[in-house]
């Protein structure tokens, strides 16, 4: 996950997204490009999900429906994270 926020930052993009049954997708302007690589499981996008939320934040997600907060890495700007579920599976982006 830690490439894919680096990513983020280097191209200057407004978000990425996850979901499960394509390959993740860059968002650079207003037009969507997929990442290189096959696309990604449900269970890859709960664990990369499971990378950046704490427990607290997957509980509010199972419960809710729903979830953001903001998460960093050393040395790194801060990021939003917004999660939703859809049809029992996690749907995420970051920007």
């Amino acid at each position: 996950m830690e490439h894919l926020l680096a990513l983020l930052t280097t191209e200057k993009a407004k978000k990425l997204e996850f979901r499960a049954c394509g390959p993740p997708m860059i968002v650079l302007e207003c037009k969507r490009y997929p990442l290189q690589g096959p696309p990604i499981t449900a269970e890859d996008v709960l664990r990369l999900f499971r990378s950046v939320a704490t427990s607290r934040q997957m509980w509010n997600l199972r419960e809710c429906g729903s979830v953001q907060f903001i998460y960093a890495l050393p040395d790194r700007s801060a990021f939003l994270v917004q999660a939703k579920m859809e049809d029992e599976h996690i749907v995420f982006e970051v920007s």
